[in-house]
């Protein structure tokens, strides 16, 4: 066991370089650690999706329960593990807890923890957690609102230029072919879904497919709206026959398309490349 005393003034800069070299890339205990980050980012995001819709601000109050509207403690506040210790009630009122809270949590983890087994802790993972994160948000929100909001989508164009200046992946005129790409795949989606009297695609859609465009350029963004496409359309066969509700909230199928993409569109582009 080392002493923490007994080092000199050098070697403990040495220690904490260690430290950082080994749960930098995939390793267990970066991986808990970032894993449980990702937990504490999915508590934040289902505060995003409770107030950002109702335009509630997202500093104050305190978190406090929907019911009954009584602060909640911290030790009551824990991701994940505070909904099955109270058994999914609250502790305040007894009302029921939505499972939305866990399951967002648990999303966001996940999500996290693959992109760390994915790039280790680099500047890709970060924005690319930043992104998932967002698109998580946007997902729930465009599930429970139909509508994906400007502020949102705004912040993954900040997010984009800011990866783009801190560790670029592309050229910005591949950038801007991207936004172009998403604009006209996203218009035509949209102007199909008014002609057979459907919604297809938003104006929400048109923006984060524009805002995806520039962040992934118009080769993956193609592959990740292909994929996002092809599961809203099985989303939209198996729901067909339950409700008569005929609009697609695409913010789902953009998260699991980004996602896809995040892990091997580059691959699947260069693949496909390769027949020419």
């Amino acid at each position: 066991m080392i002493d923490p005393a007994a080092l000199t003034g050098s070697e403990i800069p040495s220690i904490w370089h260690q430290t950082w070299t080994m749960l930098r890339w995939s390793n267990p205990l970066g991986f808990v650690f970032t894993t449980i980050i990702g937990a504490s980012f999915g508590s934040f995001a289902n505060v995003v999706i409770h107030r950002i819709p109702s335009k509630m601000s997202l500093l104050k109050p305190a978190s406090h329960c929907p019911n009954c509207h009584k602060p909640i403690p911290p030790y009551h506040n824990i991701p994940i593990i505070s909904y099955f210790i109270l058994r999914g009630r609250s502790a305040c009122c007894d009302e029921p807890i939505s499972p939305q809270y866990p399951i967002v949590e648990l999303l966001s983890a996940l999500m996290l923890g693959s992109l760390y087994l994915l790039n280790g802790w680099t500047i890709d993972f970060l924005f690319q957690s930043g992104w998932m994160i967002l698109l998580l948000i946007l997902a729930v929100i465009d599930l429970e609102h139909y509508r994906l909001p400007n502020s949102l989508v705004l912040s993954g164009v900040i997010l984009s230029i800011l990866w783009m200046i801190f560790s670029p992946d592309q050229s910005w005129l591949d950038a801007v072919f991207g936004l172009v790409t998403g604009f006209g795949l996203a218009g035509f989606a949209m102007l199909f879904g008014r002609i057979f009297k459907g919604e297809w695609s938003g104006v929400g859609d048109l923006k984060l497919a524009m805002a995806l465009g520039f962040t992934f350029g118009p080769a993956r963004f193609f592959f990740l709206y292909l994929v996002s496409s092809i599961a809203a359309i099985l989303y939209f066969i198996v729901r067909r026959g339950k409700t008569k509700e005929r609009r697609v909230p695409m913010g789902p199928f953009f998260a699991v398309g980004t996602w896809i993409t995040i892990w091997g569109g580059a691959e699947v582009v260069r693949w496909y490349l390769g027949f020419f």
